[in-house]
């Protein structure tokens, strides 16, 4: 933490840059694909399917290399007993990451929690829980944002292997022949809803981008709709510091080392 105990990085450099990355890319992607799919006329067709392919690298690149290496290697609180060796580093920052990003029993509890501060009924959880003595956050998602992360992976998976056979029939890498694999597997699954192959692939990838738009309407709504937590914008897209002082959806731990 900087200024007298006061902030706390949230976000480190490499986490802005795949957020950003992130937004813009899928953003590009969204105008661009439906401009193919629908046929708009704001841009020549040409001009739209290259870019379309371009910022799909990045999207690509963003979800599948940066994002990973940013939660593969997030600060997590000190902890003595792992520099002692009385237990696994190991373990725990695995078990640190995963409380971290993935949706469990306590996020349910801060749902539940959220939707009875929409009734009047009980005070908004906290969002932010930092821990002051070992100088780390122990949580700093949003319970809907851990929910959608999942899901999130699975789109970006489907929306990824089905453009590789919307793009090239042939597409193939290191002589292996992944679009004949995987319309091979959507010939399989396609009978199922009455379709063909293609055509199954074209609807799921469409499907997938519907699916991003609400994600975003969600995601961005949750920070919109409340004055409080946009601060949260201002330290994903600029700082990456968080204020600990305003106490709007922080709570600390471990705090009798703060002055």
């Amino acid at each position: 933490m900087t200024n007298k105990g006061r902030h706390a990085e949230r976000h480190s450099f490499m986490e802005r840059v795949a957020h950003l990355t992130h937004l813009i890319s899928l953003f590009v992607l969204l105008i661009t694909g439906f401009r193919i799919y629908f046929g708009w006329g704001f841009m020549v067709y040409h001009d739209a399917f290259y870019l379309h392919i371009i910022f799909a690298v990045m999207f690509i690149v963003a979800n599948w290399i940066m994002i990973p290496y940013n939660i593969a290697t997030t600060e997590l609180p000190h902890c003595e007993m792992c520099k002692t060796g009385k237990h696994s580093a190991l373990k725990h920052r695995v078990s640190g990451i995963f409380n971290r990003y993935i949706f469990g029993p306590a996020d349910v509890k801060k749902s539940w929690q959220i939707l009875l501060n929409y009734v009047g009924k009980a005070d908004y959880p906290p969002i932010t829980v930092y821990d002051v003595k070992n100088e780390g956050y122990i949580d700093k998602l949003h319970p809907a944002t851990k929910f959608l992360l999942p899901i999130e992976g699975l789109a970006v998976f489907l929306i990824v292997v089905t453009g590789i056979v919307i793009y090239d029939l042939d597409w193939s890498i290191l002589g292996l022949p992944i679009s004949q694999w995987l319309l091979a597997i959507a010939d399989i699954v396609a009978p199922i809803f009455n379709m063909g192959g293609i055509p199954f692939m074209r609807t799921i990838h469409l499907l997938m981008a519907y699916f991003f738009i609400i994600e975003v309407i969600i995601h961005v709504g949750i920070i919109e709709f409340d004055p409080k937590v946009w601060k949260y914008h201002k330290a994903v897209f600029l700082t990456g510091e968080e204020d600990l002082n305003d106490r709007n959806y922080v709570k600390l731990v471990n705090a009798e080392k703060e002055r």
